[in-house]
């Protein structure tokens, strides 16, 4: 029999998963994120990337598998190895809200095929197979129509900041909360604002505007599509259009906030019935795009003869076009082509899908164009965002065929801006139809010539301030056009800023999008800064080391700040005697060319490391040497990193008050320019302070605001120090942090010290004679068995593991020649691809749901 798992929906919308051995309910928000890993790490990459592929499947088995051991059971059971997951009931489930069925139908979609049990992906195995059954049926679950996405991609192309929420359909006071606190949960206190008990649903959403664009700027595009669902039959029928009450309700409420707070948000509404006077007071622009009237139809036909005018209200054409001008205006165009057997045409668009009218049109327009009002086109499209004329006219000749392209409406024509020059850019359905137009020579000069005037204006002349969407637009082209260093610059620039404000990830995937097409030490460089933010330790090492060979000679202050950033990571190896030698090779080059910010950061990061072998007055002097040098060229983000450290070693001197009051400055200059990390780095520090003073309420306190600031910005190393920092302060959760701190070790990089520190941690919180202690030990051996013997701990880390496996032998009763020998081989402790999967598989049941982060957020670098 093949194992059996059903996924069910309960009539509270609740999501169950039945088997032989029993149900249990599912928690909808783990669901919800489990689908938004897969559309990120896996639906939308252009190449698999193991590392994620493997976590994806952990996360996949783990979740199938439960605290019961339902998956393994079946698995060890089951005559035939055949995974049946039948996922028809919530797949076609209909009158769901909208967040139910959208993990509904992403249920069906996540990739089964990758489950692995932490040896290996099941689909591996010889003797098993892995069937999910779905259903054939598929509904779209963001922007509906044509006409909203058009409307959507209008806005943000001329606000690119805008954050898209859609809802389809039905709407709900409960569904649009719930939509707009998941895309916004992010930004700590914003859902909270949407859930105020005592405040109307008005001014929730006032204060929910405030505080998106004024403190995160981040405004909202609301999408509401197919808002005619809202409109009861009865009252469409009665051509009085009257939306329900509650919906009314709503309405108002949103724009009614949005006049009030004078917000930057917009919204956007479709409906093919709204009439004005049954909408509450709003500032919305009407545009009766859908069900066209005969005067807006006499309008687009304006310039026909009467006879065709009058053919067009037999209906046909307007019945193919569907309420979608555009279609209208093409449809038009192209009967009044000479040769074209319009009868014939009209019969095939009435065959063809709504969808695909478009494409066919499109291409008899061009057809229809001259050769050389094809290539104005095709140049024009290498363009993936709307550009002014200043910049057409750097890739073609002429701009005759502009206007002629406009009223085709091949080409969009917007201003963001009354005052501003109007920008141009080629629809989106054109670029696969334009590809035969130029050779592939024609399309790389094109780009050639479209990047480096992109480059001038939108970089250069704005003096590097353009929009990200720019910067990327530039580097988009730089590397299909071989620019390498206008990609190179740009990507730079991005990436270390997007470090800077703790967005490591995008970082990452910014720098390998580069480094796939080619080499750059600056790229390397970077990169290597977010990897080990994120705990990719190793990796940022090799990085590092190879934007140093890669680095030209005369870039001495690029050179300079590479050992310095490289010298620091092999500090937190333990590495102290290398790390001081690259950090004097990078002062004396910062020295050489006068660069004061990089002497202060060089000086300030051996005062650290020095501060750790525990010459406290020496530190001292080099980071008041820092304090002045970064005062004198205004660098305050380094300034509150010094302070930060000046507070610490004067708090291991004794002098807690002076320490106190220096981490409460360099914590208002974080919270000043933003930067999440040193914030939280001082609010871990504080914690400290109040654990040795024995306030331990406020030191619980200020480690659980430090540890929510990580989590918010994914700095995992970060994370295990404050959540090791927990389990120390508070012993009745202790097993249950240690277990964290331990999960994090095994599933990102720690340097290796502190994973045997945290190790040891977990050890001695566990009762004597626990499985878990030979699976730590055993996982201590191996991993100190991957240094190289003249590393500094090798010997230090070898003593320690042989002192676990005597503890080890006593707690089991057994000589320690046994513990090393037959004992381990008996327990499988011997075997890595038994005792990892084991050790993660142990610590998951420990924590169960008290989970202080989301582990589906967390992934091993390669």
């Amino acid at each position: 029999m093949p194992l059996n798992f059903a996924f069910a929906l309960s009539q509270q919308q609740t999501f169950e998963l039945r088997c032989d051995y029993g149900s249990r309910r599912l928690d909808k928000a783990e669901l919800a994120a489990l689908i938004d890993l897969c559309e990120q790490n896996y639906y939308t990459q252009q190449k698999d990337y193991l590392p994620y592929l493997t976590q994806l499947g952990r996360q996949l088995y783990q979740w199938l598998d439960g605290k019961e051991g339902w998956l393994r059971r079946a698995l060890d059971e089951a005559d035939e190895q055949t995974i049946l997951l039948d996922l028809i009931k919530t797949s076609e489930a209909q009158g769901l809200n909208p967040e139910t069925e959208r993990v509904a139908l992403g249920l069906a979609h996540l990739p089964w095929e990758l489950l692995h049990d932490g040896a290996g992906f099941l689909i591996e195995r010889q003797n098993l197979s892995v069937l999910p059954v779905r259903s054939v049926q598929q509904r779209q679950t963001q922007v509906k129509s044509t006409l909203a996405a058009r409307l959507c991609t209008r806005v943000e192309a001329q606000r690119p900041n805008f954050a898209r929420v859609v809802l389809i359909g039905p709407l709900d006071e409960w569904g649009l909360l719930n939509k707009l606190s998941n895309k916004f949960e992010r930004f700590a206190g914003v859902p909270a604002l949407l859930n105020e008990p005592k405040i109307s649903l008005k001014g929730r959403l006032q204060n929910f505007f405030e505080a998106i664009e004024n403190i995160h700027k981040q405004p909202l595009l609301l999408v509401l599509d197919d808002f005619e669902q809202n409109i009861p039959t009865a009252n469409i029928e009665d051509g009085s259009l009257r939306m329900t009450a509650e919906v009314y309700e709503i309405l108002r409420a949103i724009c009614g906030a949005l006049a009030e707070t004078g917000a930057e948000s917009r919204l956007i509404v479709t409906c093919r019935y709204l009439k004005e006077d049954t909408l509450p007071p709003h500032r919305l622009h009407l545009e009766s795009l859908a069900g066209m009237s005969s005067s807006d139809i006499d309008k687009i036909c304006f310039f026909l003869d009467k006879e065709v005018r009058q053919q067009l209200k037999t209906q046909r054409i307007i019945h193919i076009a569907d309420g979608n001008p555009r279609l209208l205006k093409w449809l038009l165009e192209v009967i009044q082509q000479p040769g074209i057997a319009a009868d014939e045409l009209l019969n095939r668009l009435e065959a063809t899908e709504q969808k695909f009218r478009e494409d066919i049109l499109a291409q008899t327009l061009l057809d229809a164009l001259e050769p050389e009002e094809q290539k104005f086109l095709a140049r024009l499209s290498v363009f993936h965002l709307p550009v002014t004329v200043e910049i057409i006219n750097a890739i073609t000749a002429t701009l005759l065929p502009l206007q002629k392209l406009i009223s085709l409406s091949l080409v969009e024509s917007a201003s963001t801006q009354p005052t501003q020059p109007a920008n141009y850019r080629v629809t989106t359905i054109l670029e696969a139809l334009l590809k035969p137009v130029l050779s592939d020579a024609e399309w790389q000069a094109t780009r050639q010539q479209a990047v480096k005037k992109i480059y001038q204006v939108w970089w250069e002349e704005s003096n590097q301030s353009c929009t990200d969407e720019q910067a990327l637009e530039v580097l988009r082209l730089g590397l299909i056009a071989e620019e390498q260093e206008v990609a190179a610059k740009v990507s730079d620039i991005v990436a270390t800023d997007w470090v800077n404000k703790s967005r490591f990830l995008e970082a990452v995937q910014l720098c390998q999008q580069v480094l796939a097409v080619f080499q750059d030490y600056r790229i390397f460089g970077t990169i290597a800064r977010a990897e080990y933010f994120l705990g990719f330790v190793e990796n940022a090492v090799v990085h590092y080391q190879q934007a140093l060979n890669l680095c030209p000679d005369d870039d001495v202050t690029e050179k300079a700040g590479t050992l310095g950033n490289l010298a620091w990571v092999i500090a937190q190896q333990g590495d102290i005697e290398r790390a001081l030698f690259l950090y004097q090779q990078s002062l004396e080059m910062s020295e050489r060319i006068s660069d004061v910010r990089g002497k202060a950061i060089t000086l300030h990061n051996m005062a650290g490391v020095i501060a750790e072998k525990g010459d406290i007055e020496r530190a001292l002097f080099l980071y008041q040497q820092t304090l002045e040098l970064l005062e004198s060229v205004g660098d305050f983000s380094n300034k509150s990193t010094t302070l930060n450290n000046i507070a610490k070693a004067i708090a291991d001197l004794g002098d807690i008050e002076r320490a106190v009051s220096l981490w409460h400055e360099s914590l208002k200059i974080s919270q000043s320019i933003g930067d999440v990390i040193s914030q939280a780095e001082i609010l871990t520090n504080l914690a400290y302070i109040a654990g040795k003073t024995g306030d331990k309420d406020r030191q619980l306190d200020l480690n659980l605001q430090a540890l929510q600031l990580f989590v918010k910005i994914r700095a995992y190393r970060h994370l295990v120090t404050v959540i090791t920092n927990l389990g120390e302060a508070d012993e009745s959760k202790g097993l249950i942090y240690f277990a964290q701190a331990t999960w994090l070790c095994l599933n990102i990089q720690v340097p290796l010290p502190n994973t045997m520190t945290i190790f040891a941690h977990l050890y001695q919180a566990l009762p004597q004679g626990n499985e878990l202690q030979a699976l730590l030990t055993t996982t201590t051996l191996f991993l100190c068995n991957q240094l190289d013997e003249d590393h500094p701990l090798f010997k230090e880390l070898q003593i320690l593991g042989g002192r676990m496996i005597i503890a080890l032998a006593e707690a089991q009763g057994i000589d320690r020649q046994e513990a090393n020998t037959a004992w381990f081989r008996q327990q499988r402790l011997n075997d890595p691809e038994y005792f990892l999967p084991r050790l993660n598989q142990r610590l998951e049941e420990i924590v169960g749901d008290r989970w202080l982060f989301d582990r589906s957020q967390v992934s091993m670098g390669e």
